[in-house]
């Protein structure tokens, strides 16, 4: 029976690459066929399928609410927690047909799609050549703001989750790239992300995913939790300006990034 592990085990993770590369396929050939329509259709789209899966995939629902309840207790009506988890499903879809369009967006400065607030809080570290990081979350269209920023000559690099499928990893990369973002994997040193912050770059980092590794306990909604060492980390090595940000949505389909005062400020 023992030596009979091994092989199971390496057909697991056979059966786990293929499984991977048939997701991948779809979703490269999908992302390809969404940027050959209009975006307003793209955004039509991907509220359907939005739709479709929110009422035909229970777990959305049932998992989604759960960590509602978890997150608001009595504080919100039932019809005001469908309601956030509704407005959840529809901006992933949304970001995801979104997304192909962002080189074409970042070329054409994002006229008539995307705008700022909070500038002002930054324009003194461009004439002092001095590095900044931006913490945020998946809101919004978070994929959006180092391209907008990109694309109007801001020096912004953004630490990414690289994909495990290389096909896959490679596609949205190259994306992220034409859409004038610099890219830095998770993975890689930290030194370099600090130099790149002392040689007046703005890193961004989304914050709002329990970290696998070096968590720190922390309460959010008055609930224990983990979150990332990792801003704390850069600032105690730069003493750079901590900033939050964030990428909404406005009512007629534009969106805002907002920068935030400093929460920390060495």
């Amino acid at each position: 029976m023992a030596q009979n592990l091994p092989l199971k085990f390496s057909m697991g993770k056979k059966t786990k690459k293929i499984k991977q590369k048939v997701i991948s396929y779809i979703a490269i050939s999908l992302l390809n066929f969404i940027k050959k329509i209009p975006l307003p259709l793209s955004r039509k789209i991907a509220i359907f399928f939005a739709f479709l899966s929110y009422y035909l995939y229970p777990r959305i629902r049932k998992d989604g609410l759960k960590h509602i309840e978890y997150a608001f207790g009595d504080t919100l009506t039932k019809y005001e927690k469908k309601k956030i988890l509704w407005n959840a499903t529809k901006n992933m879809f949304l970001v995801a047909f979104e997304f192909p369009y962002l080189p074409d967006l970042a070329e054409n400065k994002y006229n008539n799609i995307a705008s700022y607030k909070g500038v002002e809080y930054i324009e003194e570290y461009l004439k002092n050549k001095q590095g900044a990081l931006f913490i945020s979350a998946h809101l919004g269209n978070w994929e959006m703001m180092a391209s907008l920023m990109c694309s109007d000559g801001y020096p912004v690099a953004e630490i990414v989750r690289e994909f495990d499928e290389p096909d896959l990893n490679k596609f949205i990369d190259d994306i992220r790239t034409k859409a004038k973002i610099k890219t830095i994997p998770k993975d890689r040193s930290a030194n370099e992300i600090v130099n790149l912050i002392k040689e007046g770059w703005f890193v961004g980092l989304l914050i709002d995913q329990s970290p696998r590794d070096n968590g720190a306990p922390v309460e959010f909604f008055g609930k224990p939790c983990w979150a990332t060492i990792g801003p704390a980390y850069l600032y105690a090595r730069t003493k750079a300006p901590v900033h939050p940000v964030c990428m909404l949505r406005n009512n007629d389909g534009t969106l805002l990034l907002e920068i935030l005062p400093p929460s920390y400020n060495g």
